[in-house]
């Protein structure tokens, strides 16, 4: 039998928890660990509200995010961060494991993916997708702060994405909700947002909006057409309309 294999450490993992102490008392520890602890040392901690931080660093994988919730009186801490800052989530886990009670984290429903679309994300990258659709690490990053849920809108216009490289506006004349994203995707924008790719500046020109069907959230994906028929999307954010 082959041993188990760890993680690629650049995998998101979630850790969740009951949790027995108030959202200031967490975020005073916190502030406390990251100026004291050694693990800690290049690293820096972000987050105006106590409800929520967010911890990177020089030498982190990608940013830890903690998350304090209460709902109906009961509260709910998560840690969501890279399997290569193992480490240092459970320096974190330590500082509080006298009032936190681990718990299964909330899951996609009809998935095997907790909720929200850094995970969404993290998923394309491993699906077919991957090979027409290239998301950067920004990309995941910056989902971590959406509310944006429409899962199976999101897919609908990256499928869409996929295929834009190589349509046409005869393409999509017949078909209305096509001819609005290709129309959309099109516009060469003149101040856009701009990303590292392969160590040199890319200037994402294209936007294409994703609505949400049951909320008033829309997804904003800002993203590139490069040779070989490819799209690279470099951010992404959302607004209420």
């Amino acid at each position: 039998m082959e041993p188990p294999t760890s993680p690629p450490p650049t995998k998101l993992l979630i850790r969740t928890y009951a949790c027995k102490l108030s959202a200031k008392k967490v975020k005073l520890g916190l502030l406390k660990l990251v100026e004291t602890s050694p693990a800690f040392n290049e690293s820096w901690i972000n987050g105006e509200f106590d409800v929520g931080s967010r911890i990177g660093g020089l030498h982190q994988y990608g940013d830890i995010i903690i998350r304090h919730r209460t709902v109906r009186a009961k509260s709910e801490l998560t840690i969501e961060h890279r399997a290569g800052d193992d480490a240092l989530a459970r320096e974190i886990e330590t500082l509080f494991e006298k009032s936190l009670t681990p718990k299964a984290p909330r899951m996609v429903k009809g998935n095997t993916r907790p909720q929200g679309m850094a995970y969404f994300f993290e998923m394309i990258r491993g699906s077919v997708l991957k090979h027409k659709v290239l998301l950067t690490d920004s990309i995941i990053e910056a989902a971590h702060d959406l509310d944006f849920d429409d899962y199976r809108a999101a897919r609908s216009k990256l499928e869409f994405l996929r295929k834009l490289p190589r349509l046409s506006p005869f393409d999509v004349h017949d078909d209305p909700r096509l001819k609005k994203d290709f129309q959309e995707a099109a516009v060469v924008h003149a101040k856009p947002k701009v990303c590292l790719y392969q160590g040199k500046k890319l200037a994402l020109t294209h936007k294409l909006s994703v609505p949400a069907e049951w909320d008033t959230c829309v997804l904003t994906l800002h993203f590139a057409i490069l040779p070989g028929f490819k799209v690279l999307i470099g951010w992404v954010e959302e607004r209420q309309f």
